[in-house]
C-alpha cells in the first residue's frame, strides 16, 4: 500500500503541474503540440512493478489469457482532499473557503434566472420521464474551455442533476494524462507507449481533434490504453456500457475489466466515431483496451462514454478545452462528426473567455462565430435545447479589470435571444466588474485572477444548477 500511496501523490502532482501552466496561460496558441516520450510512459509502467508486470506483458494482445487480469485501477486508493472524504448527502462538498451563507446569497441571487424558460420545456417533459414507468435517459453535453476542463463546475452540476433524476453513467471522458494535460480528478488513464496529442485550441495540431477537442495518435497501434475512475466514490460511477471514439482503421478492438477479458467485433468505419455502444458483461470502474491486431496503420484515440444499461436518469457529458474559442470547435472537422453520436437533449455552452483576451475584439465577428455554432448544433440534433452561459468577471493580465468580458456576455446574450435559445448571464448576475472585488475578497480567484479555485468554481456549479432546478420546479 505505502508504494501505491507514494504512486498517487507522484500522478497528482504529474498532473498539477501542467494545470497550473494551462491555467496561468488561458490563450496560449503556440504551435507546439505534445510528443510524449518512452520516460514518461515508462515511468507510470515502472512505479507499479512491485506489484505487476508491464501493461504490455500483463495484456499481451496476441496471447490474451481470458484469467484474471489484476487492474491497478481495481485497488483503492486513498485520497486526502476534503471534497472527496465527506459522506454528506449534498451534492459535493463545499470548499471550506466558503461559509454556507455566502454559498446561499449568490445561489439565491433574485438576477440568477436561466432566460427563455419556455425554451426548455422539452427538457423539462424529458427528466420528468426519467423514472417510472419511462425510465428514460436524458444527455446533456457541456462544451467549454478552461473553466470546464477540469470539472469543477460540472461536477456540481452533474452530481445534482443526478442526485435528483437519476445517475446513467459518467458521459464523455478522454485519457488526458496521456496528452500531458489537466482533467477531471476523478479519471485516471495509463499506457505502456508513447502517444502523439493534439488539442483543438492549438494553431497547428499534428493529430486531429476530436469529440473531447482532443486527439491521441500512435503511428504503431501496438499500444494498450487503461482508464478509469480513481474516486473514493467510483461505484457511484461504475459502468457497464462504452461507447469508443477511435479512428476509422481501429478494426477488433481487445478489453479487459475486473479480470475478465472479451473482444469487441469488428469496429465498423462507419460506426467508429461513436456511433455503436458496446455492452460490458459486468459493471466495472476501469477499463483496459487495445486493438486485437496491431498493424502498421496509425491508432488513433479521442475518446470513451462511460455508460450503465437499462439506468435511466442523466448522462452528463463534459467537454472543456483549454484555450478554446468557438471558432476552435467550427473549425475542427473531426469533431462534428463525433459529436452527434453523443444524443443531446441539451447543450450547455461556457465559452468566450479567451475570445474576451482579444482587447480589440469584434463583437459582430464574435457572435458570428457563436451562432455559427449554435445552428450547426441545431442541424445535428434538431430536438436539443440550449443553454449558452456568459464568463464570470475577471481581470486582463491580473492588473485591470477586462472590458471585454462585457462585451463578450452582451453579444453572447444578443444572439441567444435572436436564436431563441436560452442564455445564463453569470457576469451580469455576479454584478459586471463590481463582483471582481467580491470574488477577490472571498479568495476565490487563483493567482492569475482570471481562472477560479475551486471554491468559486464550485460557487457557479451551484448558481447555475439552483437556476436550472428552479425552472423544472416551477
Amino acid at each position: 500500500m505505502p508504494v501505491r500511496f507514494s504512486l498517487l501523490m507522484l500522478l497528482l502532482l504529474f498532473m498539477i503541474l501542467p494545470f497550473q501552466q494551462a491555467q496561468t496561460r488561458p490563450h496560449h496558441k503556440s504551435n507546439h503540440t505534445s510528443r510524449h516520450t518512452g520516460s514518461h510512459t515508462s515511468r507510470l509502467t515502472r512505479s507499479h512493478t512491485s506489484h505487476h508486470a508491464s501493461i504490455s506483458n500483463r495484456h499481451n494482445i496476441k496471447h490474451a489469457s481470458k484469467k484474471s487480469h489484476p487492474s491497478r485501477l481495481n485497488a483503492k486508493i486513498h485520497r486526502t482532499d476534503p471534497i472527496h472524504q465527506s459522506s454528506s448527502v449534498e451534492v459535493v462538498t463545499p470548499s471550506l473557503v466558503i461559509s454556507d451563507s455566502v454559498r446561499r446569497a449568490f445561489v439565491n441571487n433574485e438576477k440568477n434566472q436561466i432566460t427563455n424558460p419556455g425554451q426548455l420545456l422539452r427538457l423539462t417533459e424529458k427528466l420528468k420521464k426519467t423514472v417510472s414507468p419511462w425510465k428514460q435517459v436524458v444527455r446533456i453535453v457541456h462544451i467549454g474551455d478552461s473553466h470546464i476542463q477540469a470539472d469543477m463546475m460540472t461536477r456540481v452540476l452533474r452530481k445534482g442533476l443526478q442526485k435528483y433524476y437519476g445517475n446513467a453513467g459518467r458521459g464523455i471522458v478522454f485519457p488526458w494524462q496521456l496528452a500531458m494535460t489537466n482533467g477531471p480528478s476523478d479519471i485516471v488513464s495509463f499506457s505502456d507507449k508513447p502517444w502523439v496529442s493534439g488539442r483543438i485550441s492549438l494553431t497547428k495540431s499534428a493529430v486531429d481533434c476530436g469529440v473531447c477537442g482532443y486527439g491521441l495518435q500512435r503511428d504503431l497501434s501496438d499500444a494498450v490504453i487503461e482508464i478509469g475512475l480513481k474516486s473514493s466514490k467510483a461505484d457511484d460511477d461504475a459502468f457497464d456500457v462504452v461507447r469508443l471514439f477511435t479512428g476509422r482503421n481501429t478494426g477488433s478492438v481487445s478489453i479487459w475489466y475486473n479480470g475478465s477479458f472479451e473482444q469487441i467485433a469488428r469496429i465498423q468505419p462507419e460506426k467508429a466515431y461513436g456511433d455503436e455502444a458496446f455492452p460490458l458483461k459486468m459493471k466495472t470502474s476501469s477499463i483496459v483496451f487495445s486493438r486485437q491486431s496491431p498493424d502498421s496503420n496509425a491508432f488513433c484515440f479521442f475518446g470513451v462514454s462511460l455508460e450503465k444499461k437499462d439506468a435511466p436518469g442523466v448522462l452528463y457529458h463534459t467537454i472543456g478545452v483549454n484555450g478554446a474559442e468557438y471558432a476552435n470547435f467550427n473549425n475542427a472537422p473531426l469533431f462534428w462528426q463525433q459529436i452527434g453520436a453523443l444524443q443531446a437533449d441539451c447543450y450547455i455552452i461556457s465559452l468566450g473567455t479567451n475570445e474576451a483576451q482579444n482587447q480589440e475584439l469584434n463583437a459582430e465577428d464574435f457572435g458570428a462565430q457563436v451562432r455559427s455554432m449554435v445552428r450547426h448544433l441545431k442541424q445535428l440534433s434538431p430536438e436539443a435545447v440550449f443553454i449558452v452561459t456568459t464568463p464570470a468577471p475577471s481581470f486582463y493580465q491580473r492588473q485591470r479589470s477586462n472590458a471585454a468580458i462585457k462585451t463578450v456576455a452582451d453579444e453572447l446574450v444578443k444572439v441567444s435571444s435572436e436564436e431563441k435559445i436560452s442564455s445564463w448571464d453569470l457576469y451580469d448576475i455576479l454584478g459586471g466588474d463590481a463582483g471582481l472585488n467580491t470574488f477577490q475578497d472571498l479568495g476565490l480567484y487563483r493567482p492569475d485572477r482570471l481562472h477560479f479555485n475551486q471554491a468559486g468554481y464550485e460557487l457557479q456549479g451551484y448558481m447555475l444548477l439552483e437556476a436550472f432546478l428552479h425552472i423544472q420546479n416551477h
